[in-house]
Protein backbone atom coordinates (compact mmCIF):
# COMPACT_ATOMS: atom_id res chain seq x y z
CA UNK A 1 0.00 0.00 0.00
CA UNK A 2 2.56 2.26 0.84
CA UNK A 3 4.75 1.45 -2.36
CA UNK A 4 1.68 2.56 -4.15
CA UNK A 5 1.63 5.72 -2.55
CA UNK A 6 5.43 6.47 -3.38
CA UNK A 7 4.88 5.12 -6.94
CA UNK A 8 2.05 7.27 -7.60
CA UNK A 9 4.01 10.32 -6.03
CA UNK A 10 7.13 9.64 -8.08
CA UNK A 11 4.97 9.54 -10.86
CA UNK A 12 3.14 12.74 -10.32
CA UNK A 13 6.60 14.61 -10.19
CA UNK A 14 7.85 13.11 -13.07
CA UNK A 15 4.72 14.88 -15.06
CA UNK A 16 5.35 17.48 -13.53
CA UNK A 17 8.70 17.79 -14.30
CA UNK A 18 8.13 16.95 -18.06
CA UNK A 19 5.14 19.23 -17.67
CA UNK A 20 7.61 22.29 -16.45
CA UNK A 21 10.07 21.44 -19.34
CA UNK A 22 7.40 21.12 -22.04
CA UNK A 23 6.03 24.96 -20.72
CA UNK A 24 9.67 25.59 -21.13
CA UNK A 25 10.07 24.88 -24.57
CA UNK A 26 6.69 26.07 -25.80
CA UNK A 27 8.18 29.86 -23.98
CA UNK A 28 10.91 29.45 -25.98
CA UNK A 29 9.06 28.75 -29.46
CA UNK A 30 6.63 31.50 -28.53
CA UNK A 31 9.05 34.02 -27.98
CA UNK A 32 11.31 33.36 -31.39
CA UNK A 33 7.76 33.07 -33.47
CA UNK A 34 6.92 36.13 -32.26
CA UNK A 35 8.27 37.55 -35.16
CA UNK A 36 10.94 39.64 -35.13
CA UNK A 37 12.93 40.10 -32.46
CA UNK A 38 16.58 41.89 -31.78
CA UNK A 39 19.71 39.46 -32.19
CA UNK A 40 19.26 36.51 -29.14
CA UNK A 41 21.94 36.37 -26.97
CA UNK A 42 23.73 32.76 -28.05
CA UNK A 43 25.55 32.47 -24.41
CA UNK A 44 21.78 32.67 -23.02
CA UNK A 45 20.66 30.68 -25.26
CA UNK A 46 23.02 27.96 -24.80
CA UNK A 47 22.78 28.06 -21.26
CA UNK A 48 19.10 27.82 -21.39
CA UNK A 49 19.21 24.66 -23.70
CA UNK A 50 21.85 22.90 -21.17
CA UNK A 51 19.11 23.32 -18.43
CA UNK A 52 16.42 21.74 -20.17
CA UNK A 53 18.75 19.14 -21.45
CA UNK A 54 19.83 18.56 -17.87
CA UNK A 55 15.96 18.73 -16.55
CA UNK A 56 15.30 15.80 -19.54
CA UNK A 57 18.27 13.23 -17.87
CA UNK A 58 16.98 13.97 -14.56
CA UNK A 59 13.73 13.37 -15.85
CA UNK A 60 15.26 10.58 -17.57
CA UNK A 61 17.15 9.20 -15.02
CA UNK A 62 14.26 8.92 -12.60
CA UNK A 63 12.04 7.29 -15.13
CA UNK A 64 14.84 4.51 -14.66
CA UNK A 65 14.60 4.14 -11.23
CA UNK A 66 10.57 4.05 -11.22
CA UNK A 67 10.90 1.51 -13.88
CA UNK A 68 13.53 -0.84 -12.04
CA UNK A 69 11.58 -0.31 -8.96
CA UNK A 70 8.84 -1.79 -10.36
CA UNK A 71 10.31 -4.37 -11.78
CA UNK A 72 11.87 -5.43 -8.41
CA UNK A 73 8.77 -5.28 -6.23
CA UNK A 74 6.19 -6.93 -9.03
CA UNK A 75 8.19 -9.79 -8.88
CA UNK A 76 7.98 -9.48 -4.71
CA UNK A 77 5.28 -7.73 -3.91
CA UNK A 78 2.12 -9.60 -3.07
CA UNK A 79 -0.31 -7.44 -2.75
CA UNK A 80 -0.30 -5.94 -6.33
CA UNK A 81 -2.57 -7.03 -8.67
CA UNK A 82 -2.09 -7.37 -12.32
CA UNK A 83 -4.13 -4.93 -13.29
CA UNK A 84 -1.81 -2.18 -11.22
CA UNK A 85 1.30 -3.67 -12.76
CA UNK A 86 -0.57 -3.16 -16.48
CA UNK A 87 -1.08 0.18 -15.37
CA UNK A 88 2.03 1.09 -13.92
CA UNK A 89 3.89 -0.39 -17.31
CA UNK A 90 1.54 1.31 -19.43
CA UNK A 91 2.11 4.56 -17.61
CA UNK A 92 6.08 4.61 -17.88
CA UNK A 93 5.49 3.79 -21.79
CA UNK A 94 3.33 6.89 -21.84
CA UNK A 95 6.18 9.00 -20.53
CA UNK A 96 8.72 7.48 -21.90
CA UNK A 97 7.30 8.56 -25.39
CA UNK A 98 7.24 11.99 -24.21
CA UNK A 99 10.27 12.02 -22.97
CA UNK A 100 11.36 10.58 -26.78
CA UNK A 101 9.35 13.95 -28.03
CA UNK A 102 10.56 16.19 -26.02
CA UNK A 103 14.15 15.43 -26.79
CA UNK A 104 13.26 15.50 -30.28
CA UNK A 105 11.83 18.89 -29.79
CA UNK A 106 15.24 20.19 -27.51
CA UNK A 107 16.78 18.92 -31.03
CA UNK A 108 15.13 20.41 -33.29
CA UNK A 109 15.78 23.77 -30.91
CA UNK A 110 19.41 22.53 -31.11
CA UNK A 111 19.24 23.03 -34.88
CA UNK A 112 17.64 26.48 -35.49
CA UNK A 113 20.49 27.95 -32.82
CA UNK A 114 22.95 27.01 -35.72
CA UNK A 115 24.11 29.82 -37.85
CA UNK A 116 22.34 29.31 -41.73
CA UNK A 117 26.07 28.23 -42.96
CA UNK A 118 26.53 25.66 -40.61
CA UNK A 119 23.40 24.06 -40.92
CA UNK A 120 23.79 24.04 -44.13
CA UNK A 121 27.05 22.80 -44.72
CA UNK A 122 25.67 19.57 -42.33
CA UNK A 123 22.79 19.51 -44.75
CA UNK A 124 24.80 18.85 -47.57
CA UNK A 125 27.54 16.73 -46.01
CA UNK A 126 25.02 14.38 -44.53
CA UNK A 127 25.90 14.48 -40.93
CA UNK A 128 22.50 15.78 -40.08
CA UNK A 129 20.76 12.53 -40.68
CA UNK A 130 18.28 13.16 -37.16
CA UNK A 131 14.97 12.91 -38.45
CA UNK A 132 14.27 15.59 -35.59
CA UNK A 133 16.66 17.82 -36.46
CA UNK A 134 15.39 17.30 -40.99
CA UNK A 135 12.38 20.06 -40.32
CA UNK A 136 13.83 22.49 -38.52
CA UNK A 137 11.89 25.74 -39.36
CA UNK A 138 8.33 23.79 -38.70
CA UNK A 139 6.93 24.92 -35.38
CA UNK A 140 7.44 22.36 -32.43
CA UNK A 141 3.47 20.84 -31.58
CA UNK A 142 2.41 19.28 -28.94
CA UNK A 143 0.32 15.99 -29.55
CA UNK A 144 -3.48 16.93 -29.09
CA UNK A 145 -3.86 15.01 -26.38
CA UNK A 146 -1.30 14.60 -23.48
CA UNK A 147 -1.83 11.60 -20.53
Amino acid sequence: MQYESRSRWRVLLLVFGIGLGVVTVLRITSATANGPTPQQDVIRLDNRITQLEQRLFSIETSLRTLEQQSRITSATARGISPEDAALLRSEIQILQRRLADDECALAKLDERTLPPAVREARRKSGTANDPCRVNVDTPLRLPERRQ
